[in-house]
């Protein structure tokens, strides 16, 4: 018989299989995990977290389990993401692909970088960041270690990022890319037929169109005088640029792009309020691509214009030196595959892509939390109601690409 207990207001149970808040294939699932994990007698309670817009393809739970072991008493403590499905006929993108992908990550990628890694005696603290996720995983839910108890943390989506906290994120950056290299070198045949397929999982369809030209509708009626004017005859060839940018031939493409590289998807741990450590995560959207959109992306999600005159050099600087430096001690010089020239032209090219992202991220980003987006209906009920914050992030924006020619 099941029983269930209350404490403190809290309800355990004593199998997680008649855990009603979960679906039942994440309940089973779990129960994979609770068994292989050795716990011999056990009790398992599950939380909802509010994602407060920062995470529109989850619903987040964590799940305690205490008991025992072989080896005495025993507590796991886990993080669940549970799919949203959006409804296909609104869709830009399928939730189904992205949690497959995701685990495809965790699961197998991963696993792969882990042991090039340890091939090469790769120090512990050198290691690229990554948050365990358990084989158990599905198409319905990702499950991996609850880390908040060691004091990881995300940042508030709309705040601008701290100096430190970018050199922290762009290093584990430079390092995923790097290992995308390496892993080319080491594993061809893998590469070649299960990282090059990788392409974006974005439809650029007549959804997709009309939500972009509702963002920057959006955007143009915050502007004024030649900004306005400018922002808005750029509209003309951004589906282009997005679609460019973004689904990218596996011909042209350079190495694995994490695609969704901002601030909420980096897990951070701070001394006395300055960061020490991040961990990257949510890998839905990682395809095969440029490299440099991914840099791109980050930097124009999460800081302001005075951040990018006093450090955006820098971290072009920081992110190249950490590539060449990691991937030297694989025995592979970062020239040879993808060069200083290369990087800096890119840039050039794809800079814009900094204003697109942002357009992009801005109704995710700027969300209110009593306004949050409901994805299940896709982006076309997607509120613009958002946080005044994000007039000035934009017109500081609009200003840097006037400024540098882009418009």
């Amino acid at each position: 018989m099941v029983t269930e207990t209350t404490t403190e207001n809290e309800c355990w149970f004593e199998d997680i299989l008649s855990v009603k808040e979960l679906k039942p294939i994440v309940r089973q699932s779990l129960k994979n995990v609770i068994e292989k994990e050795g716990f011999t007698t056990y009790k398992v309670k599950v939380k909802d977290i509010s994602t407060e817009g920062g995470n529109y393809l989850g619903i987040l739970q964590t799940v305690t389990v205490k008991g025992k072991s072989d080896d005495g008493d025993k507590q796991l403590n886990l993080f669940l993401k549970n799919i949203v499905t959006v409804g296909e006929s609104n869709s830009v993108l399928n939730s189904s692909d992205a949690y497959l992908r995701e685990g495809f990550f965790y699961k197998n990628v991963l696993k792969q970088f882990s042991k090039i890694q340890e091939k090469y005696n790769i120090p512990q603290d050198e290691k690229i960041n990554a948050v365990k996720v358990y084989d158990d995983s599905n198409g319905e839910v990702i499950i991996m270690d609850d880390i908040s108890d060691a004091g990881y943390k995300t940042y508030d989506r709309c705040d601008v990022v701290s100096l430190k906290f970018a050199e922290l994120s762009i290093e584990q950056l430079a390092k995923l890319h790097a290992m995308s290299f390496v892993l080319r070198k080491e594993h061809p045949k893998y590469f070649e037929n299960n990282v090059k397929t990788l392409s974006t999982l974005f439809k650029f369809n007549v959804n997709f169109e009309t939500h972009v030209r509702r963002i920057f509708d959006k955007a143009v009626e915050t502007l004024e005088g030649d900004a306005k004017h400018k922002l808005d005859r750029f509209f003309s060839s951004a589906l282009e640029k997005y679609k460019k940018y973004m689904d990218v031939p596996a011909d042209q493409a350079v190495c694995l792009c994490h695609a969704d590289f901002r601030a909420n998807n980096i897990l951070v741990k701070e001394i006395e309020g300055d960061p020490i450590a991040v961990i990257p995560v949510d890998y839905q959207l990682m395809n095969y691509g440029y490299p440099v959109t991914d840099f791109l992306y980050f930097i124009f999600a999460g800081t302001d214009q005075e951040f990018r005159k006093n450090h955006l050099e820098d971290l072009k600087e920081l992110y190249w030196r950490t590539l060449d430096t990691f991937l030297s001690k694989f025995g592979i010089e970062a020239k040879e595959v993808y060069s200083r020239k290369q990087f800096e032209e890119e840039y050039r090219e794809l800079l814009d892509y900094g204003l697109l992202s942002f357009l992009a991220l801005m109704p995710f980003i700027f969300a209110k939390n009593d306004d949050i987006p409901d994805m299940e209906n896709g982006l076309g009920d997607m509120s613009l109601n958002l946080d005044e914050r994000f007039k000035e992030r934009l017109r500081e924006i609009v200003d840097d690409y006037i400024q540098w020619g882009y418009l």
